[in-house]
């Protein structure tokens, strides 16, 4: 019986059966791909809090800065996978539940749980690049076994999913990303700058 740290394992190793094996009847269930997503994202808020440390915040707002973080971490993923379902959909004819889409591209999101490493000095720019390359190799694995895809309509793919989320969120999505930000600082006790983002502390 695989279990889901048999999936992630294979989602590391750039195992497409291990994407496929998620898309089998009784283990199709986007949940994984979420929690994948959202542990993800709690490691890389972990890995970029720097500035938690420096403001000083008390415990129980860094663990809810860190929760928010996540959250808004998981909402970005939702657009970027949905806008990767569409473009599969309308340019490729390849058409997949959009479940099946969010649960095998969040298990691509696997290489983010050593998100917390980027606090390491030094060395979290290039880690920082290595798990973002990574995820990307992840994600081209996940398209291509969701869809049955090449590599090359893969890479298409991908390529037009991450342009129209970057879009959606310059565009209709621009208050919503500074909402977010508000209240991240909101959460966390530090005043937010003229952009949204955490700035000095109220």
């Amino acid at each position: 019986m695989t279990t889901p740290l048999d999936l992630v394992r294979g989602a590391l190793a750039l195992d497409p059966e291990a994407f496929r094996a998620l898309l089998a009847p009784a283990a199709a269930d986007p949940r994984l791909g979420l929690a994948v997503v959202y542990l993800a994202g709690l490691s890389l808020a972990l890995g970029q809090s720097v500035v938690l440390f420096a403001e000083r915040v008390s415990p129980r707002r860094f663990v809810s800065t860190l929760a928010v973080q996540a959250a808004l971490f998981l909402a970005a993923f939702m657009v970027w996978a949905v806008s990767v379902w569409w473009v599969a959909r309308v340019g490729f004819d390849a058409a997949r539940p959009l479940r099946d889409v969010v649960a095998v591209v969040g298990l691509a999101y696997a290489p983010q749980l050593f998100g917390v490493l980027v606090l390491a000095p030094y060395l979290g720019g290039p880690l920082q690049a290595l798990l973002s390359v990574w995820t990307l190799l992840a994600t081209l694995v996940a398209a291509s076994a969701v869809f049955g895809l090449t590599l090359a309509q893969a890479v298409a793919c991908t390529a037009g999913g991450w342009l129209l989320s970057q879009l959606l969120q310059r565009t209709l999505g621009r208050p919503v990303v500074r909402a977010g930000r508000r209240v991240r600082a909101w959460v966390a006790g530090i005043a937010p700058d003229a952009r949204g983002a955490p700035g000095a502390r109220g």
